[in-house]
C-alpha cells in the first residue's frame, strides 16, 4: 500500500482530531456533572430522562398551585372568622338589650354599635384578594357583591365558585359564592316568629302561599292590628330606615274564612291565620326571617329602635335565632375551607415525596461518575498527547532528510 504525504497529514489530523473532540466532551461532562449531554450519549437514557423532567416540572407546578390555594383559603378563612365574630358579638348584645334593667334610651345605644357592626359585616362581604377581586363573587369578582343599606342589600354576584389546579385530577375550589356564606339559610314557616301583644287572647298561624316564600317577601316585619269596630284587620310592615311604617294591602278584603273556618290573611307571599274569634284591640307582630343576613341584621337594629307588638322580648327572640342561624351558615363553609386546607397541605407532602422520588431517578441517570470519568479524561489527555507525539515523527519521515 502506498502512503503518500497528504495521507499522513490527513490521518494525523483526524486522528488529533478525535481524541481532542473525546477530551473536550468529557471535559464537558466533568464540568456539568452530566453523564448525558447529548440524546447521542444514552439515547434510552435521555429519553426517560426527558420524561422526568417534564413531570418534575408538572409536579413543581402543582406544588406553586397547591400554595396559591392555602393562601386563599386562609385569606378565606380569616375573613369567614371575623364574619362569625361579628355576628357572635352582636348575639351578644341581644342577649344584653333583653336585660330589664335597660332603657329605650340603653337600647338605642346598642342599635348605634349594631350599625356599625352592620358596616363592618359589608365590608368583610366585599373584601377583595390580593388579585383586587371580589373574594365572595363568584365568577362576577370585579363587581362589588354586595350592595345597599339597612333598608335592603342584595346580592350581584353569580354561584361560580373559582378553582386552582392542585394535581392532575385535583380542582380545588378557592372562592365561595356570597350567597352560600351570607344567604345560605333556607326559611321555613316554623322560622316565622309570631308575638301577640299584651293583654291578647288570639293565637295566630303563619303559613307561606305559594308554599316556597319568594325572597323579595322575605326579611320583613308585620303588625296586624284588630279593630272591632270597622270591623277588620290592619296590616302595616315596619322597614328598617323608614321612619314610618307602611300600610299592607291584603289580597282578599275583607279576608275570607279558609277550609277551618277561620280567617285567613293573605299578603306578600303569607297566610296569617287567626284561629279564634277576636275581643277586639290586640295586635300582633310577625316577623318574617331572611336567607340574607343582612336583613335580619337590620330587623334586629330596627327592633331595637322601635319595638314592635311583640315587644323587646319578641326581637331578642328573633335575633338570637336567626343571628344563630347565620353563624351555622359560615360555620358550615368554614368547615370546608378547614377540610380543603388539611387536604392542601396532604397534596404538598405527596408532591414533597414525588419532587425527592424524580430527583432521586433523574441522578441515576443522568449524573456523572466522577471518579470513573476522572479515569477517562486523564487517559484520553494521554491518548491525545500520543497522537500529538505520532503525527510529529511520522510527519518528520522525508527521503529529502537523507539526500547528501
Amino acid at each position: 500500500m502506498r502512503i503518500s504525504t497528504s495521507m499522513i497529514f490527513d490521518k494525523g489530523a483526524a486522528s488529533i482530531q478525535q481524541q481532542s473532540a473525546s477530551l473536550t466532551h468529557l471535559a464537558q461532562q466533568v464540568a456539568s456533572g452530566k453523564r448525558i449531554l447529548t440524546p447521542a450519549d444514552d439515547p434510552v437514557g435521555a429519553a426517560r430522562v426527558l420524561d422526568l423532567t417534564q413531570a418534575k416540572g408538572i409536579n413543581a407546578q402543582y406544588a406553586t398551585n397547591q400554595g396559591y390555594a392555602n393562601d386563599q383559603l386562609n385569606l378565606v378563612e380569616s375573613k369567614l372568622t371575623g364574619v362569625g365574630d361579628i355576628l357572635q358579638y352582636a348575639r351578644e348584645r341581644a342577649v344584653q338589650a333583653g336585660s330589664g334593667t335597660l332603657n329605650a334610651e340603653d337600647r338605642g345605644f346598642i342599635a348605634a354599635d349594631m350599625r356599625s357592626q352592620f358596616d363592618a359585616l359589608m365590608a368583610l362581604a366585599n373584601t377583595r384578594d390580593a388579585n383586587n377581586e371580589y373574594m365572595f363573587g363568584g365568577y362576577r369578582s370585579q363587581s362589588q357583591p354586595f350592595t345597599g343599606n339597612l333598608a335592603g342589600v342584595s346580592y350581584e354576584g353569580d354561584q361560580g365558585v373559582r378553582t386552582l389546579q392542585v394535581s392532575s385530577s385535583r380542582f380545588m375550589p378557592v372562592s365561595f359564592a356570597g350567597s352560600e356564606v351570607f344567604e345560605g339559610r333556607v326559611v321555613t314557616e316554623a322560622d316565622v316568629g309570631v308575638f301577640i301583644s299584651a293583654g291578647a287572647s288570639q293565637k295566630l298561624s303563619v303559613s307561606f302561599s305559594p308554599p316556597q316564600l319568594d325572597s323579595s317577601d322575605s326579611g320583613k316585619r308585620y303588625e296586624i292590628s284588630y279593630d272591632s269596630t270597622l270591623p277588620g284587620y290592619n296590616v302595616v310592615e315596619y322597614r328598617p330606615g323608614d321612619p314610618s311604617p307602611r300600610p299592607v294591602t291584603l289580597d282578599t278584603d275583607p279576608p275570607v274564612l279558609n277550609a277551618g273556618g277561620f280567617l285567613e290573611l293573605r299578603f306578600n307571599g303569607l297566610a296569617v291565620t287567626v284561629n279564634d274569634t277576636s275581643s277586639g284591640g290586640e295586635k300582633y307582630e310577625v316577623i318574617v326571617p331572611s336567607a340574607n343576613v343582612f336583613d335580619n341584621f337590620a330587623l334586629f337594629i330596627d327592633g331595637l329602635e322601635r319595638p314592635g307588638a311583640g315587644g323587646v322580648a319578641a326581637n331578642i327572640e328573633f335575633a338570637l335565632q336567626n343571628f344563630d342561624a347565620g353563624l351555622e351558615s359560615v360555620l358550615k363553609v368554614r368547615a370546608q375551607v378547614g377540610s380543603q386546607m388539611v387536604e392542601v397541605e396532604q397534596l404538598q407532602n405527596i408532591g414533597s415525596d414525588l419532587n425527592i422520588q424524580y430527583a432521586t431517578t433523574l441522578s441515576g441517570l443522568q449524573d456523572l461518575d466522577y471518579a470513573e470519568a476522572l479515569t477517562d479524561l486523564t487517559m484520553r489527555q494521554t491518548l491525545l498527547q500520543a497522537a500529538q507525539q505520532s503525527f510529529m515523527r511520522v510527519s518528520g519521515l522525508s527521503l529529502f532528510n537523507y539526500l547528501q
